[in-house]
Protein backbone atom coordinates (compact mmCIF):
# COMPACT_ATOMS: atom_id res chain seq x y z
CA UNK A 1 0.00 0.00 0.00
CA UNK A 2 1.50 3.21 -1.04
CA UNK A 3 1.12 6.46 1.69
CA UNK A 4 1.75 9.78 0.46
CA UNK A 5 2.58 12.25 2.86
CA UNK A 6 3.44 15.72 2.67
CA UNK A 7 6.55 17.30 4.84
CA UNK A 8 6.40 20.21 7.92
CA UNK A 9 7.79 23.02 5.45
CA UNK A 10 4.80 22.22 2.57
CA UNK A 11 1.94 21.61 5.02
CA UNK A 12 3.14 24.86 6.67
CA UNK A 13 3.16 26.94 3.36
CA UNK A 14 -0.35 25.54 2.85
CA UNK A 15 -1.80 25.94 5.78
CA UNK A 16 -0.88 30.13 5.22
CA UNK A 17 -1.87 29.99 1.43
CA UNK A 18 -5.46 28.48 2.54
CA UNK A 19 -5.11 31.83 5.55
CA UNK A 20 -4.37 34.48 2.94
CA UNK A 21 -7.09 32.78 0.87
CA UNK A 22 -9.62 33.11 3.38
CA UNK A 23 -8.46 36.57 4.36
CA UNK A 24 -9.12 37.52 1.02
CA UNK A 25 -12.26 36.18 0.68
CA UNK A 26 -13.06 37.77 4.06
CA UNK A 27 -12.07 41.29 2.80
CA UNK A 28 -14.08 41.31 -0.50
CA UNK A 29 -17.06 39.98 1.40
CA UNK A 30 -16.71 42.55 3.99
CA UNK A 31 -16.66 45.21 0.93
CA UNK A 32 -19.82 43.36 -0.37
CA UNK A 33 -21.54 43.75 2.77
CA UNK A 34 -21.17 47.18 3.55
CA UNK A 35 -21.16 48.70 -0.30
CA UNK A 36 -24.22 46.49 -1.64
CA UNK A 37 -21.60 46.31 -4.46
CA UNK A 38 -19.69 42.87 -6.05
CA UNK A 39 -16.34 43.00 -5.06
CA UNK A 40 -14.65 41.18 -8.35
CA UNK A 41 -16.40 43.73 -10.91
CA UNK A 42 -15.32 41.91 -13.97
CA UNK A 43 -16.25 38.53 -12.57
CA UNK A 44 -20.18 40.04 -12.01
CA UNK A 45 -20.00 41.75 -14.75
CA UNK A 46 -19.01 38.81 -17.13
CA UNK A 47 -16.11 40.95 -18.26
CA UNK A 48 -18.62 43.43 -20.03
CA UNK A 49 -17.82 46.84 -18.87
CA UNK A 50 -19.25 48.87 -22.09
CA UNK A 51 -22.21 50.06 -19.98
CA UNK A 52 -20.87 50.49 -16.78
CA UNK A 53 -18.14 53.01 -18.42
CA UNK A 54 -21.27 54.86 -20.21
CA UNK A 55 -22.50 55.29 -17.08
CA UNK A 56 -19.14 56.25 -14.71
CA UNK A 57 -18.15 58.51 -17.58
CA UNK A 58 -21.42 60.35 -17.55
CA UNK A 59 -21.51 60.67 -13.93
CA UNK A 60 -18.20 62.07 -14.01
CA UNK A 61 -19.29 64.69 -16.35
CA UNK A 62 -22.34 65.71 -14.36
CA UNK A 63 -20.21 65.77 -11.34
CA UNK A 64 -17.81 68.33 -13.26
CA UNK A 65 -21.12 70.30 -14.16
CA UNK A 66 -21.85 70.12 -10.28
CA UNK A 67 -18.49 72.29 -9.60
CA UNK A 68 -19.51 74.49 -12.09
CA UNK A 69 -23.16 74.95 -10.70
CA UNK A 70 -21.68 75.49 -7.34
CA UNK A 71 -18.83 78.49 -8.83
CA UNK A 72 -22.16 79.78 -10.51
CA UNK A 73 -24.57 79.92 -7.56
CA UNK A 74 -21.69 81.50 -5.30
CA UNK A 75 -20.48 84.60 -8.21
CA UNK A 76 -24.36 85.27 -8.91
CA UNK A 77 -25.12 85.16 -5.00
CA UNK A 78 -22.17 87.55 -4.54
CA UNK A 79 -23.00 89.96 -7.59
CA UNK A 80 -26.48 90.17 -6.33
CA UNK A 81 -25.63 90.72 -3.09
CA UNK A 82 -23.42 93.87 -4.85
CA UNK A 83 -25.76 95.18 -6.65
CA UNK A 84 -28.41 94.83 -4.09
CA UNK A 85 -25.95 97.11 -1.68
CA UNK A 86 -25.45 99.37 -4.75
CA UNK A 87 -28.75 100.17 -5.18
CA UNK A 88 -29.70 100.53 -1.25
CA UNK A 89 -26.71 102.82 -1.24
CA UNK A 90 -27.38 104.95 -4.28
CA UNK A 91 -31.69 105.56 -3.16
CA UNK A 92 -30.81 106.16 0.30
CA UNK A 93 -28.16 109.15 -0.44
CA UNK A 94 -30.65 110.13 -3.36
CA UNK A 95 -33.19 111.26 -0.80
CA UNK A 96 -30.12 112.80 1.43
CA UNK A 97 -28.85 114.76 -1.52
CA UNK A 98 -32.69 115.95 -2.60
CA UNK A 99 -33.43 117.45 1.15
CA UNK A 100 -30.07 118.96 1.38
CA UNK A 101 -30.71 120.87 -1.94
CA UNK A 102 -34.37 122.34 -0.80
CA UNK A 103 -33.34 123.46 2.05
CA UNK A 104 -29.97 125.33 0.45
CA UNK A 105 -27.92 125.19 3.96
CA UNK A 106 -24.45 125.18 3.32
CA UNK A 107 -23.73 123.08 6.23
CA UNK A 108 -26.68 120.26 5.09
CA UNK A 109 -24.76 120.63 1.74
CA UNK A 110 -21.43 120.11 3.09
CA UNK A 111 -22.63 117.05 5.00
CA UNK A 112 -24.34 115.27 2.00
CA UNK A 113 -21.82 115.95 -0.14
CA UNK A 114 -19.68 113.94 2.48
CA UNK A 115 -22.25 111.53 2.51
CA UNK A 116 -21.69 110.86 -0.70
CA UNK A 117 -18.25 110.58 -0.71
CA UNK A 118 -17.99 107.84 0.95
CA UNK A 119 -20.98 106.69 -1.10
CA UNK A 120 -18.57 106.81 -3.88
CA UNK A 121 -15.89 104.46 -2.30
CA UNK A 122 -19.02 101.96 -0.86
CA UNK A 123 -20.18 101.31 -4.51
CA UNK A 124 -16.49 101.27 -5.97
CA UNK A 125 -15.86 98.53 -3.31
CA UNK A 126 -18.57 96.45 -4.08
CA UNK A 127 -18.17 96.70 -7.66
CA UNK A 128 -14.82 95.32 -7.17
CA UNK A 129 -16.11 92.40 -4.90
CA UNK A 130 -14.35 88.95 -5.23
CA UNK A 131 -15.06 85.50 -4.78
CA UNK A 132 -12.13 83.07 -4.08
CA UNK A 133 -9.71 85.73 -5.65
CA UNK A 134 -11.95 85.53 -8.48
CA UNK A 135 -13.54 89.67 -9.47
CA UNK A 136 -16.72 89.53 -9.95
CA UNK A 137 -17.13 92.28 -12.36
CA UNK A 138 -13.63 92.40 -14.28
CA UNK A 139 -14.69 90.29 -17.49
CA UNK A 140 -12.61 88.25 -18.60
CA UNK A 141 -9.60 89.73 -16.32
CA UNK A 142 -10.68 87.30 -13.27
CA UNK A 143 -7.22 88.28 -10.96
CA UNK A 144 -7.93 92.38 -11.54
CA UNK A 145 -9.94 94.26 -9.45
CA UNK A 146 -12.32 95.92 -11.78
CA UNK A 147 -11.99 99.62 -10.96
CA UNK A 148 -9.22 101.71 -9.36
CA UNK A 149 -10.29 102.63 -5.88
CA UNK A 150 -12.48 105.66 -4.98
CA UNK A 151 -9.97 107.68 -3.58
CA UNK A 152 -7.79 107.63 -6.86
CA UNK A 153 -10.83 108.16 -9.42
CA UNK A 154 -12.05 111.04 -7.10
CA UNK A 155 -8.84 112.57 -7.67
CA UNK A 156 -8.85 112.25 -11.39
CA UNK A 157 -12.44 114.01 -11.37
CA UNK A 158 -11.30 117.02 -9.25
CA UNK A 159 -9.01 117.77 -11.47
CA UNK A 160 -11.04 117.29 -14.69
CA UNK A 161 -13.71 119.66 -12.69
CA UNK A 162 -11.26 122.34 -12.08
CA UNK A 163 -12.05 125.75 -13.19
CA UNK A 164 -15.44 124.83 -13.97
CA UNK A 165 -18.15 127.70 -12.66
CA UNK A 166 -21.43 126.09 -14.29
CA UNK A 167 -23.43 123.28 -13.52
CA UNK A 168 -23.41 122.58 -17.55
CA UNK A 169 -19.21 122.89 -17.30
CA UNK A 170 -19.25 120.39 -14.43
CA UNK A 171 -21.62 117.62 -16.25
CA UNK A 172 -19.81 118.06 -19.91
CA UNK A 173 -16.64 117.52 -17.99
CA UNK A 174 -18.16 114.29 -15.63
CA UNK A 175 -19.58 112.76 -19.05
CA UNK A 176 -16.13 113.60 -20.93
CA UNK A 177 -14.26 111.13 -18.03
CA UNK A 178 -16.89 108.76 -17.83
CA UNK A 179 -18.14 108.42 -21.20
CA UNK A 180 -16.11 109.11 -23.94
CA UNK A 181 -14.42 106.26 -25.38
CA UNK A 182 -10.70 106.09 -24.31
CA UNK A 183 -11.53 108.52 -21.45
CA UNK A 184 -10.38 109.15 -17.97
CA UNK A 185 -12.70 106.29 -16.85
CA UNK A 186 -11.49 103.58 -19.75
CA UNK A 187 -7.66 104.67 -19.07
CA UNK A 188 -7.57 105.01 -15.29
CA UNK A 189 -10.58 104.32 -13.91
CA UNK A 190 -11.96 100.53 -15.19
CA UNK A 191 -8.91 98.18 -14.77
CA UNK A 192 -10.79 94.99 -16.14
CA UNK A 193 -11.21 93.54 -19.24
CA UNK A 194 -13.65 94.93 -21.74
CA UNK A 195 -13.87 90.70 -22.91
CA UNK A 196 -16.73 89.04 -20.69
CA UNK A 197 -15.50 85.83 -18.71
CA UNK A 198 -16.14 82.38 -20.58
CA UNK A 199 -19.51 80.80 -19.99
CA UNK A 200 -19.71 78.54 -17.16
CA UNK A 201 -20.58 74.76 -19.18
CA UNK A 202 -23.69 73.82 -16.69
CA UNK A 203 -24.97 70.53 -18.83
CA UNK A 204 -24.57 69.43 -22.09
CA UNK A 205 -26.55 71.88 -23.55
CA UNK A 206 -26.84 75.25 -21.33
CA UNK A 207 -23.88 77.55 -20.99
CA UNK A 208 -24.03 80.43 -18.55
CA UNK A 209 -22.20 83.71 -18.92
CA UNK A 210 -22.07 86.11 -16.42
CA UNK A 211 -21.31 89.22 -18.34
CA UNK A 212 -22.06 92.25 -16.20
CA UNK A 213 -19.34 94.17 -15.59
CA UNK A 214 -18.06 96.81 -13.69
CA UNK A 215 -17.42 99.52 -16.78
CA UNK A 216 -21.99 99.16 -17.36
CA UNK A 217 -23.65 102.23 -18.43
CA UNK A 218 -25.39 102.10 -15.81
CA UNK A 219 -22.43 101.24 -13.04
CA UNK A 220 -20.56 104.18 -14.57
CA UNK A 221 -23.95 106.66 -14.40
CA UNK A 222 -24.28 105.98 -10.88
CA UNK A 223 -20.73 106.72 -10.63
CA UNK A 224 -21.23 109.24 -12.19
CA UNK A 225 -23.80 111.07 -10.32
CA UNK A 226 -22.06 110.30 -7.05
CA UNK A 227 -18.80 111.85 -7.69
CA UNK A 228 -21.05 114.63 -8.93
CA UNK A 229 -22.44 115.38 -5.53
CA UNK A 230 -18.91 114.50 -3.51
CA UNK A 231 -17.13 116.72 -5.44
CA UNK A 232 -20.07 119.43 -4.85
CA UNK A 233 -18.48 120.47 -1.56
CA UNK A 234 -14.91 119.79 -2.30
CA UNK A 235 -13.33 123.32 -0.97
CA UNK A 236 -9.95 123.22 -3.48
CA UNK A 237 -12.54 123.09 -6.37
CA UNK A 238 -13.96 126.63 -4.73
CA UNK A 239 -17.59 125.77 -6.26
CA UNK A 240 -19.81 128.55 -5.19
CA UNK A 241 -23.21 127.72 -3.00
CA UNK A 242 -25.53 127.63 -5.77
CA UNK A 243 -23.17 125.58 -7.88
CA UNK A 244 -22.89 123.28 -5.09
CA UNK A 245 -27.15 123.26 -4.58
CA UNK A 246 -26.90 122.51 -7.95
CA UNK A 247 -24.56 119.88 -8.49
CA UNK A 248 -25.94 118.37 -5.28
CA UNK A 249 -29.90 118.03 -6.51
CA UNK A 250 -28.24 117.31 -10.12
CA UNK A 251 -27.17 114.03 -8.79
CA UNK A 252 -30.19 113.29 -6.56
CA UNK A 253 -32.46 113.33 -9.77
CA UNK A 254 -30.29 111.23 -11.60
CA UNK A 255 -29.83 108.50 -8.88
CA UNK A 256 -33.73 108.17 -8.56
CA UNK A 257 -33.87 107.94 -12.53
CA UNK A 258 -31.55 105.56 -12.52
CA UNK A 259 -33.03 103.30 -10.19
CA UNK A 260 -34.94 101.28 -12.71
CA UNK A 261 -31.63 100.63 -14.37
CA UNK A 262 -30.06 99.24 -11.68
CA UNK A 263 -33.51 96.93 -10.91
CA UNK A 264 -33.29 95.52 -14.69
CA UNK A 265 -30.09 94.17 -13.71
CA UNK A 266 -30.66 92.49 -10.62
CA UNK A 267 -33.66 90.88 -12.35
CA UNK A 268 -31.50 89.74 -15.35
CA UNK A 269 -29.25 88.26 -12.79
CA UNK A 270 -32.28 86.72 -11.21
CA UNK A 271 -32.74 85.07 -14.81
CA UNK A 272 -29.50 83.82 -14.54
CA UNK A 273 -29.36 82.55 -11.14
CA UNK A 274 -33.16 80.86 -12.16
CA UNK A 275 -31.70 79.07 -15.18
CA UNK A 276 -29.05 77.85 -12.98
CA UNK A 277 -31.13 76.37 -10.50
CA UNK A 278 -33.01 75.22 -12.70
CA UNK A 279 -30.12 73.04 -14.26
CA UNK A 280 -28.70 71.89 -10.63
CA UNK A 281 -32.41 69.96 -10.40
CA UNK A 282 -32.06 68.74 -13.83
CA UNK A 283 -28.44 67.22 -12.84
CA UNK A 284 -29.40 66.16 -9.17
CA UNK A 285 -32.46 64.11 -11.13
CA UNK A 286 -30.17 62.94 -14.15
CA UNK A 287 -27.34 61.46 -11.34
CA UNK A 288 -29.84 60.17 -9.26
CA UNK A 289 -30.84 58.16 -12.22
CA UNK A 290 -27.34 57.21 -13.25
CA UNK A 291 -26.58 55.77 -10.05
CA UNK A 292 -29.76 53.64 -9.83
CA UNK A 293 -28.31 52.61 -13.27
CA UNK A 294 -24.76 51.62 -11.37
CA UNK A 295 -26.23 50.11 -8.69
CA UNK A 296 -28.46 47.84 -10.44
CA UNK A 297 -25.74 46.63 -12.62
CA UNK A 298 -23.16 45.95 -9.82
CA UNK A 299 -25.29 45.84 -6.74
CA UNK A 300 -25.62 41.85 -4.90
CA UNK A 301 -27.73 39.90 -2.56
CA UNK A 302 -26.50 41.63 0.68
CA UNK A 303 -28.16 38.38 2.69
CA UNK A 304 -26.01 35.74 0.07
CA UNK A 305 -23.25 37.90 0.83
CA UNK A 306 -23.40 38.18 4.69
CA UNK A 307 -24.20 34.06 4.81
CA UNK A 308 -21.27 33.36 3.22
CA UNK A 309 -19.40 36.26 5.29
CA UNK A 310 -19.78 34.03 8.15
CA UNK A 311 -19.17 30.54 6.76
CA UNK A 312 -15.49 32.31 5.57
CA UNK A 313 -15.26 33.66 9.32
CA UNK A 314 -16.00 29.99 10.31
CA UNK A 315 -13.58 28.68 8.07
CA UNK A 316 -10.94 30.75 9.03
CA UNK A 317 -11.32 30.38 13.19
CA UNK A 318 -11.35 26.67 12.37
CA UNK A 319 -7.98 26.83 10.36
CA UNK A 320 -6.16 28.83 13.38
CA UNK A 321 -7.71 26.10 16.23
CA UNK A 322 -6.06 23.37 14.05
CA UNK A 323 -3.19 25.59 13.70
CA UNK A 324 -2.64 26.36 17.53
CA UNK A 325 -3.36 22.41 18.06
CA UNK A 326 -0.38 21.63 15.50
CA UNK A 327 2.06 24.18 17.29
CA UNK A 328 1.18 21.86 20.67
CA UNK A 329 1.49 18.74 19.34
CA UNK A 330 4.28 16.59 21.06
CA UNK A 331 6.10 13.67 19.81
CA UNK A 332 4.81 12.26 22.42
CA UNK A 333 1.34 13.09 21.61
CA UNK A 334 2.14 11.74 17.89
CA UNK A 335 3.32 8.22 19.45
CA UNK A 336 0.32 7.67 21.06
Amino acid sequence: MNVSSIGDLSHSFMMRQRQADLKTDMLALQTEVTTGHAADTRKHLGGDFAHLSDIERSISMLDTYRFAINEAETMTLAMQSALGTIQDVSSDLSSGLLLAAQSGARQGLATVSADAEHAFSAIVSQLNGQVATRSLFSGAAYDTAALATGEEMLAALRTAVAGETTLTGVQSALDTWFDMPGGGFETDGYLGSTTDGTPLQLSDDVRVGLSLRADDTVFRNVLKATAMAALAGDEASGFSPDLQSSMVARAGTDLIELQPDLTDRIAGLGLVQSRIDDNKVRNEAASLTLEMSRNALLGIDPYESATRLDQVQSQIEALYAVTVRASRLSLLDFMR
